[in-house]
């Protein structure tokens, strides 16, 4: 077992001169994130539940994309609309929806991206107990 170790993200975080608003900063990007209303964010940028959810989002457009498409065959084209749903009186994070349209795929093959996508994510695997992630893939032969 090799003792190795790899920084595989590698972020900066800090206050800016608006209350509630926070700057994170990676090699190539800059995020402006805010707290929630509830916590005194202003609520203006994206809030880590949003970010998380974005997390999730990008793994999986980055998985449907591609897995299983034979080679010379051009990548998918995916569009994936999320939200969380929750009771308004619940301190929970809720349920998060992902509503998956994937471009030249039948019903049995986005249920295997989605399989797939469940059994390769890191993230997901780590948060699926926290928040339940409900797929509705949609395919090229699905009603709009």
């Amino acid at each position: 077992m090799s003792d190795r170790v790899t920084v595989v993200s590698n972020l900066h975080g800090r206050t800016t001169d608006v209350r509630g608003r926070y700057a994170i900063a990676g090699p190539g990007f800059d995020i402006a994130s805010d707290g929630s209303v509830r916590s005194g964010g202003p609520g203006e940028e994206a809030s880590s539940l949003d970010l998380l959810v974005a997390s999730l989002v990008s793994c999986a457009l980055n998985a449907f994309r591609h897995d299983f498409v034979e080679g010379g065959q051009p990548e998918r084209q995916v569009e994936i609309f999320a939200r969380i749903e929750r009771k308004v009186e619940g301190d929970y994070l809720g349920t998060l929806i992902m509503e998956c349209f994937i471009d030249g795929v039948d019903h049995v093959t986005a249920d295997e991206l989605v399989a797939e996508y469940k059994k390769r994510c890191r993230i997901y695997n780590a948060l699926k107990e926290s928040l339940p992630v409900v797929f509705v893939p949609h395919t090229a032969g699905s009603p709009g």
